[in-house]
């Protein structure tokens, strides 16, 4: 039988290094490899692709890209990220939701929103 087994997301960089940088200084990601305006990072089981796009183009994708994660002990994580100035999203912090999960948020560095979430 047919199944999906994962999901690799590819985001818009405006700055690659830099956001290269945001992932694994301030978010705990590891570089798995870089090549012509393409790169990969991984933490866990999550892995992401960036694809290097000017900035101006960066800006108007990144602002309508969304991702959710779904994570084990999402407040000792929320901890982790709050220790970094700037790193989690001004209307994200730490919240049960109405719809039954306890999420935080982050916003890159091109302005992608990263949801971190666990069903309460």
């Amino acid at each position: 039988m047919a199944a999906l087994l994962k999901g690799i997301p590819v985001l818009p960089a405006g700055d690659l290094n830099q956001t290269l940088s945001f992932y694994k200084e301030k978010l705990g990601f590891s570089q798995t490899f870089q090549m012509d305006g393409y790169a990969g990072l991984k933490r866990d089981n999550v892995e992401l692709h960036f694809t290097a796009v000017p900035a101006d183009v960066a800006k108007v994708v990144a602002e309508q890209t969304m991702c959710r994660f779904n994570v084990k002990d999402v407040d000792g994580l929320y901890n982790e990220y709050q220790k970094h100035d700037g790193v989690i999203h001004p209307n994200g912090a730490i919240a049960d939701k109405p719809w039954g999960s306890r999420e935080f948020a982050v916003l890159d560095p091109s302005g992608v929103c990263l949801t971190f979430t666990h069903d309460a």
